[in-house]
């Protein structure tokens, strides 16, 4: 992962603008039974972060078998392509330079329709490569891919499950887009080419939440919030993600220093430097101790693999976005408004 521009920081009055925020604890890991949608999401982490798919590699064959994978499952869900481009119906192409070459691969992407697409859309996403058997990836004793299980299978599962969730609800009055985007891990490309060629007017857009690396934390953990203060709009959406977590019963936990770190390292960046009002809703981010230990020992490693995910948490939070994109798709919860200052497309804050 790869930063863009300065570091913007998170929110400062996060906080005070979240409802419930309590100090994060830690929680212990017992053995239990598995909730159905944990069981769906192994079932798919277990397919991506297979050594078949070779560590999703950009330019590998892990990179169409991933990407037939996704597109079965969001076609199989009801999704339509959203590339709007017949010559490239669910794959858009880009290429990019890195360490001396040109890299040529793909975004996937599908849309769930709305019945009012003129009222804005909204956008999931999951970077979907990984490292598979490159240079970057560290081996562990004989093992030589890196599979990626936590990152980033766990949240391509999510996604996957959130799409059929959303499209079996009832139809959203916005379109909901689903980007899976390549050549996250070489510096976010695939979101910034989305943002540089989008397959509709970016400023539709009028929230974007990002999915990456769910995979550490178990049922019930508290969750974080991070964004950039550089959207003027992100505090209305702020609003929307505190009222759902406090109707779904999610506790939010104020950003530290810990996790403020890894902001700039998520596709949400591109999206957030070009005004677009985009967060990353994690339990994850929130376990400081779980995932200072996956990042020392698992992260861009061999032994990222599907033994060691813990899905708990990631279950809780596919119930959680499918409540949230709900609303954000419906623009009496999440009204458009034009700024006066750049003519942007903008959010206005809803009464309480």
């Amino acid at each position: 992962m790869a930063a863009r521009g300065a570091v913007l920081g998170v929110v400062a009055s996060l906080c005070a603008a979240l409802t419930a925020c309590v100090p994060a604890q830690p929680v212990a890991t017992v053995p239990r039974p598995l909730s159905e949608m944990e069981v769906a999401l192994h079932s798919h982490v277990a397919v991506l972060a297979s050594d078949e798919f070779a560590g999703r590699e950009v330019e590998s064959i892990g990179e169409g078998l991933t990407l037939d994978y996704l597109q079965a499952e969001f076609a199989a869900a009801g999704l339509k392509s959203g590339t709007h481009d017949p010559g490239n119906a669910w794959r858009e192409p880009f290429s990019y330079e890195h360490q001396g070459r040109t890299i040529r691969t793909h975004n996937l992407i599908a849309r769930l329709p709305g019945a009012e697409p003129q009222a804005g859309a909204v956008l999931l996403i999951a970077h979907w490569d990984h490292l598979g058997y490159g240079a970057r990836c560290k081996r562990a004793g004989d093992d030589k891919v890196c599979n990626g299980a936590v990152d980033n299978a766990s949240g391509l599962a999510m996604m996957i499950e959130i799409a059929r969730a959303l499209a079996k609800g009832p139809q959203p009055e916005r379109d909901i887009y689903f980007l899976a985007s390549g050549g996250e891990e070489d510096g976010l490309r695939g979101a910034l080419s989305f943002v540089a060629d989008p397959p509709v007017p970016l400023e539709k857009f009028v929230a974007v939440f990002n999915l990456d690396t769910e995979g550490v934390a178990p049922p019930g953990a508290p969750v974080v919030v991070l964004a950039t203060p550089g959207p003027a709009t992100v505090g209305a959406l702020m609003s929307l993600v505190s009222a759902t977590a406090r109707d779904e019963g999610v506790t939010l936990v104020p950003p530290d220093e810990g996790n403020r770190k890894y902001l700039k390292r998520q596709d949400g960046w591109a999206f957030d430097a070009e005004g677009i009002p985009a967060v990353i809703i994690s339990a994850a981010f929130a376990q400081q101790n779980r995932l200072r230990d996956y990042m020392r020992h698992r992260y861009h490693r061999a032994n990222d693999d599907v033994a060691g995910v813990e899905l708990g948490a990631a279950a809780d939070m596919v119930g959680f976005h499918v409540a949230l994109l709900q609303r954000a798709a419906n623009p009496a919860m999440l009204p458009r408004a034009v700024t006066a200052a750049a003519g942007r497309t903008a959010i206005t804050a809803n009464a309480p």
